[in-house]
């Protein structure tokens, strides 16, 4: 599996594109992109361009909104005590901001808790159950992000008088209640809810309020009419850009006009965070900003110590303790980046020496942080093209981790044809959580070579990159951009397009830079002007040659009020004689 880069045309279907060019007037590119992607309807494709807020359907639709919308609106009409449970990830740390902020509007009795990673462990645990109980037995539990496979949690809330509600969107891997109120498409499945699969949590909690406002609306309730529903969607689109769910669908238009309110947040927190991400000037905020510069500041308190911080910040009106949290959230991160660079070193050196002829990897360290392991797990599965499992020890002589899995694999498959080996696991296809007694790790690691082994014999997981269009770096201008922008939100579902570059021009010597010396910038030659373009985690292409074609994305910049181009390498290869 650990094999290079296939480059490859996009397979498009030359005709259908050149109608549909012709039929929403849009130019060659952007229709070949279209139709590669499956939007060759001219009435999909228009409502994939234009993803407008109307465009977003009935809350209702979705299996069990009505139930939830309605026994909320009891709770608020009798002022029951609500407990909001959420996990320490951005989708739980947004979904959980969300709720309480809206049930407060709403002048709802409503206390949220979020489980401390090092205490009570994934999700709705009985310890962190038991820490809101001890507070005072709540009437309503909304579980977001988590519960779905809390069956003895759950038990334990209904046997005490409490309605469970969880909104989720995690894979079941247990039986289930049959009489608690679930809204969780993964669950639930049926053709009618195909649609809202590809959702995370906050985005189905959106969903969620959305079906409160219009129970409250038919009540006249002057509050809802004051609601601000759009406002919310900053929320959302961190959540939907950091659990990499698909950008497609109602997803798209989250991100969309989530990006819009985050371009001029009127959410303290909200604002303190994108300042302190040194996004608040005056160029358009994109998604790729929120998975590298905004959602990993959310996550690292979390990771590092607790996720109530985040959440505060989300509901808190006092501009000046939202900027007071952002920068302590900042600091954490500097903290996370650094025990991570350390692990990856480690992890890496292990990979080299003990996993070169495997098809998946799984590492166990007795002092790797927990909370950073996960990220470990996803850089690894990206360096080596392969299943990844990182572990590290927990109380009780057991282990605990993350794994990442490679697109065309799913964990959760591969994680249940092990299940006899593990204590818990569960998540998404390409990320999932794990425990497991540590001496069973040697038995498991066997196993899930099996596994994956096997799961490669039905499924070729290939290791594509596809080219979209050949151009020259002088054709890399404006114009083009323009037409890529149409295309955005980019991301999981919607990959930003990749370009071949026959034979170009570097000027001068590439400059290495980053802590692990891995990234280096460049200078293209291009019609008579300099574009300049980086090298992430790159620096094994070195040194660059005049004979060879590169593999790019082109990003919009903004510096000093100016708009400009930057040039991403994402391959390099020997040269063709002739230009492709």
């Amino acid at each position: 599996m650990n094999k290079e880069l296939h480059w490859k045309p996009i397979s498009c279907d030359m005709a259908a594109a050149e109608q549909l060019r012709r039929l929403l007037r849009v130019p060659k590119i952007l229709a070949q992109i279209l139709v590669a992607r499956g939007l060759r309807d001219p009435q999909q494709a228009r409502f994939f361009l234009d993803a407008r807020l109307s465009q977003l359907e009935d809350p209702f639709k979705l299996l069990h909104i009505r139930e939830v919308a309605e026994r909320l609106h009891f709770a608020l009409k009798r002022r029951e005590d609500v407990a909001v449970f959420g996990d320490y990830d951005v989708d739980g740390i947004s979904s959980t901001a969300l709720m309480v902020h809206t049930l407060r509007h709403f002048e709802g009795k409503v206390r949220y808790y979020i489980p401390r990673r090092f205490e009570d462990g994934y999700g709705l645990s009985q310890s962190v159950v038991e820490r809101a109980y001890a507070d005072g037995v709540p009437k309503v539990v909304l579980a977001l992000d988590c519960g779905t496979n809390s069956v003895a949690q759950v038990q334990w809330m209904r046997d005490r008088g409490t309605t469970v509600i969880i909104v989720d969107h995690h894979r079941a891997t247990c039986e289930l209640h049959a009489d608690l109120i679930l809204v969780n498409p993964n669950v639930h499945g049926g053709d009618d809810q195909e649609n809202y699969g590809i959702f995370c949590t906050a985005g189905l909690v959106f969903k969620c309020i959305h079906g409160l406002l219009k129970v409250l609306r038919r009540q006249n309730d002057r509050r809802a009419l004051d609601f601000n529903l759009k406002g919310q969607l900053d929320l959302v689109a961190m959540a939907t850009v950091a659990d990499v769910v698909p950008l497609l669908g109602e997803n798209r238009i989250f991100v969309k006009y989530g990006l819009k309110e985050l371009q001029s947040p009127w959410r303290p927190g909200t604002k303190a965070i994108i300042s302190q991400a040194a996004l608040d000037g005056d160029h358009a905020i994109v998604a790729s900003d929120l998975s590298f510069k905004v959602c990993p500041r959310i996550n690292a308190s979390g990771r590092i110590a607790n996720a109530t911080p985040p959440v505060e910040m989300f509901l808190t009106e006092d501009p000046e303790k939202a900027k007071v949290i952002a920068s302590e959230l900042a600091e954490m991160n500097l903290e996370r980046q650094r025990i991570e660079s350390e692990i990856t070193e480690e992890a890496s050196r292990m990979v080299e020496t003990e996993f070169s002829g495997c098809n998946s990897i799984v590492l166990f360290n007795d002092h790797w942080h927990t909370g950073v392991i996960g990220i470990v797990a996803g850089k690894l599965m990206q360096r080596y093209r392969k299943p990844c499992v990182v572990l590290s020890r927990e109380e009780n002589n057991m282990a605990k981790g993350s794994g990442r899995c490679v697109s065309g694999l799913s964990l959760v498959d591969l994680f249940s044809k092990c299940s006899h080996l593990l204590g818990t696991w569960g998540g998404h296809p390409l990320a999932a959580g794990i425990g497991m007694p540590i001496d069973n790790i040697s038995h498991f690691r066997e196993a899930f070579e099996v596994s994956v082994t096997e799961a490669l014999r039905i499924i070729d997981v290939a290791n594509d990159l596809e080219i979209v269009d050949w151009i020259t770096a002088g054709e890399i201008n404006e114009s083009l951009m323009r037409q890529l922008r149409q295309l955005e939100p980019f991301g999981q579902g919607n990959p930003q397009p990749v370009f071949g570059v026959h034979c170009p021009v570097f000027l001068g010597e590439p400059h290495i830079f980053g802590n692990n010396h891995q990234h280096f910038n460049f200078v293209l030659a291009g019609n008579g002007r300099s574009l300049h373009g980086v090298a992430w985690q790159k620096v094994h292409l070195l040194p660059l040659q005049s004979s060879c074609d590169i593999a790019v994305r082109l990003h919009t910049t903004y510096w000093n009020g100016n708009r400009g181009i930057q040039v991403e390498l994402v391959d390099l290869r020997p040269s063709a004689s002739t230009e492709p």
